[in-house]
């Protein structure tokens, strides 16, 4: 009984040490943004994210994918819910009404084998950003740093 039971806490243990994520940091010095997929402001958040990464310079922007650390990617999708006004009396949506967004964007970082180390889930936020793709970079990248440097 002794003996399943020791057995039993090794298997366990494994089964916990082989669970956890792959952890980006140290390994993650330059990256070249891919492809992002599915979502119709897929430019603007690719841009958004080589701007910010050109930027701040850590982690680095890599030119080509050749000379990248890791290449990161996403897919997802984006709707309006609806309108957000600041005047109480317009009924109709107008010039100074904003859009509030649904939806999701999923990214990948992937090492020069093709394995993931990172991956994340962001959603719109309901208010903060004047661009869609802006808040979904932002988010993203910041992640990505707390990632990198851990």
């Amino acid at each position: 009984m002794a003996r399943c039971a020791l057995l039993w806490s090794m298997v366990s243990w494994c089964a916990v040490v082989a669970a956890q994520p792959a952890n980006p940091s140290g390994k993650v010095q330059r990256i070249f943004v891919g492809e992002i997929r599915g979502v119709s402001v897929a430019g603007g958040i690719r841009q958004a994210l080589i701007e910010d990464l050109r930027k701040r310079g850590k982690p680095g922007l890599a030119a080509e994918p050749d000379s990248a650390d890791a290449t990161l990617t996403g897919s997802g999708e984006l709707w309006v819910k609806g309108y957000y006004s600041l005047n109480p009396r317009e009924r109709s949506v107008g010039a100074d009404a904003r859009r509030i967004y649904g939806g999701y964007l999923s990214v990948e970082l992937r090492d020069r084998k093709g394995e993931v180390v990172w991956s994340y889930l962001v959603t719109p936020r309901r208010s903060g950003y004047d661009s869609i793709s802006r808040d979904l970079a932002g988010q993203v990248l910041k992640k990505l740093r707390e990632a990198v440097d851990q």
